[in-house]
């Protein structure tokens, strides 16, 4: 039996499930309330789910025998572009583009704090959906932060109703990411980096999706709002490598989703004071690793990464 989002589970549960998508993320202590919910049972469930789980998190629902599958993260999230085989040429002209298609929180986050950092160039950039100041005010009261930490942060997030009522698309179309590697082939190379927009930045654990590979496969550089130690994730388990020669990923290691995001974002600013000449040059400085992640994937030797933490 496959269960996704929206997550409804009751005692008829079977005996053998497969769960899919984020489980509705992690909290600070390692738990889901989907896993907790399946385990509160008391009986045996064999779980087959696609993303690479702590022993911390599996030793807080001990009725559950859950076990990676890597073909399953496979077809799920990682083969969506082994067709896709263009080669394009990357042309600097615009700082970053990124692609958000669901309104999620930690996506309405991110687009509020693009606007307000300069940052959001509509032309290279995506917001599929609209949100208000109110739901903003709202997401940070319900983020672990103090009244004083809400306040500060506050100032880094757009009130800018017509960026925060507008739609602006691109052609990105929500999950058909065949397509999308084409329609934003020209964002995609035409910005110094992808900033990544990964599903429910707001969790507390690293959750994996296709979203780092539409940079992998156009040879381009990215940085992700995931999860804490969401880099470390992808570099530990699935084998790719970071830029560490020019990106500091400090911000990586940061808790809260809030004060994560703001990190992240200063870090790339300060690549939008240089040309685009130094933007290319810091490029080629990077280009082994940008090649070996290319090759990585296109060679699937991602899946002998994956494989080895399959029980």
């Amino acid at each position: 039996m496959i269960i996704t989002a929206p997550y409804t589970l009751d005692a008829t549960i079977p005996s053998e499930v497969t769960f899919t998508d984020h489980l509705e993320g992690f909290s600070k202590n390692n738990t889901s309330r989907v896993l907790s919910e399946a385990n509160d049972y008391n009986k045996n469930i064999l779980v087959t789910y696609h993303q690479i789980l702590s022993n911390d998190i599996l030793s807080k629902v001990p009725m559950l025998d859950i076990r990676f599958s890597s073909v399953l993260q496979d077809e799920l999230n990682l083969c969506h572009f082994h067709p896709y085989r263009v080669h394009p040429k990357v042309s600097f002209k615009n700082l970053l583009c990124s692609f958000n298609g669901s309104g999620h929180v930690s996506r309405q986050l991110l687009t509020s704090a693009l606007r307000k950092f300069g940052l959001f160039n509509d032309n290279y950039s995506t917001k599929n959906f609209k949100y208000t100041k109110e739901h903003i005010d709202g997401h940070l009261s319900n983020l672990d932060l103090s009244k004083v930490q809400q306040q500060l942060y506050m100032k880094f997030l757009t009130d800018d109703t017509t960026f925060l009522n507008n739609v602006y698309s691109h052609g990105h179309v929500q999950y058909n990411h065949p397509t999308n590697i084409y329609n934003l082939e020209g964002e995609l190379t035409g910005s110094f980096i992808h900033v990544v927009s990964e599903t429910m930045a707001t969790s507390y654990y690293p959750f994996i999706t296709e979203k780092f590979l539409y940079s992998v496969v156009t040879r381009g550089l990215f940085l992700t709002y995931g999860q804490p130690k969401w880099h470390e994730h992808i570099t530990s388990y699935y084998g790719f490598k970071r830029y560490d020669k020019i990106f500091d990923y400090s911000f990586d290691d940061i808790l809260n989703p809030v004060e994560r995001l703001v990190k992240l974002l200063e870090t790339v600013r300060k690549f939008d004071a240089l040309s685009t000449a130094d933007w290319h040059d810091l490029y080629l400085m990077e280009y082994d690793t940008i090649e070996y992640n290319y090759d990585h994937y296109f060679s699937k030797r991602y899946m002998e990464h994956l494989k080895k933490y399959e029980n």
